[in-house]
């Protein structure tokens, strides 16, 4: 028996965990059921000598990193047009499935200040990441910069009825967190995917650019102007069924012509653009119905960053 104490000591040293009863943490607050099933407490977490945040990003992401000695890494993450999200990646399986808990905790030497539960959710462990977004992780750096941490807990692996704790220091956090807000006011307002594909709609025989299109057409501009890797801009002219062949096949070139004037005065290289018409030839919706038509009466403005063209080339965007 002595010496099996000798040897958890030692580990728990070389670990740099902490090791508690569990009825002395804060975690009572989370349920009474969750305690029921637990009876010892291993937490991770920085000491103030190892805490350490670092920033990375560019205008497409941004992301705050910030290692957890013996457990993995915890990353904040916005990328643009996204909401914020953070990822918990542990760098083997210390967490059991079941249930995880993301806790607003007050540092320890401040007393009297309950935990805050954010968040309730499932987790089926094998050493998976644990990712949350939107307004959680939002929470969890408002709690940072307040001088709380931030807690991931549930049941440890090895054993159901003991339970993990993976916290987040505070220490080193505030400048880190000054660039990365300056990093996020960077972002470009979307992302590929999101501008990747764009439906300009036109009135009934109109083909002049509403203020609408402009708007959209100056996101697709900004954003092939800051992504190198775009080789292409597809605009495809459309319209509906009524009239004849023949003028709705000048309907729609007139009105990728105008797509196309816009985008060269917003400085896009002419050499990137290649625009089509269509007429009537490929509706995107039933031309029997009012909807329909409208849906018809496009422009379609596709952005392409594979060099294997063949297949664009020959074939409209929808």
């Amino acid at each position: 028996m002595e010496d099996d104490n000798i040897q958890a000591k030692s580990r728990t040293r070389t670990l740099t965990v902490i090791a508690k009863p569990f009825l002395n943490s804060a975690w009572i607050l989370v349920g009474c059921l969750f305690a029921m099933h637990s009876s010892a407490l291993t937490r991770y977490e920085s000491s103030i000598e190892e805490s350490k945040w670092s920033l990375s990003g560019d205008i497409f992401a941004c992301t705050l990193a910030h290692p957890i000695p013996h457990f993995g890494t915890g990353e904040f993450t916005k990328e643009a047009g996204e909401p914020m999200k953070f990822v918990l990646h542990p760098e083997n399986e210390k967490i059991g499935p079941g249930q995880v808990y993301i806790i607003s905790q007050a540092p320890s030497w401040i007393p009297g200040i309950s935990p805050e539960t954010l968040e309730v959710m499932p987790y089926p462990g094998y050493g998976l990441t644990v990712e949350v977004g939107g307004q959680v992780a939002e929470q969890m750096l408002t709690s940072l910069d307040r001088g709380r941490h931030p807690v991931v807990a549930g049941s440890a692996w090895e054993n159901g009825r003991e339970s993990v704790e993976v916290a987040l220091s505070n220490i080193n956090f505030n400048p880190a967190y000054d660039e990365f807000r300056r990093c996020m006011a960077s972002l470009l307002p979307v992302n590929f995917e999101q501008i990747a594909r764009t439906a300009a709609l036109f009135p009934n025989n109109g083909t002049e650019l509403t203020d609408r299109i402009r708007r959209r057409l100056d996101l697709v501009a900004m954003y092939v102007e800051a992504d190198p890797t775009i080789e292409y801009i597809y605009i495809d002219g459309h319209t509906d069924i009524i009239g004849s062949r023949r003028d709705n096949r000048e309907l729609s070139k007139l009105r990728a012509e105008r797509v196309t004037e816009y985008l060269l005065q917003k400085g896009i290289a002419p050499e990137k653009i290649v625009s089509r018409y269509h007429g009537e030839r490929y509706p995107a919706a039933d031309n029997r119905s009012i909807d329909g038509r409208e849906r018809n009466r496009r422009v379609t403005i596709r952005l392409e960053r594979t060099s294997n063209n063949a297949q664009s080339l020959s074939e409209p965007s929808p």
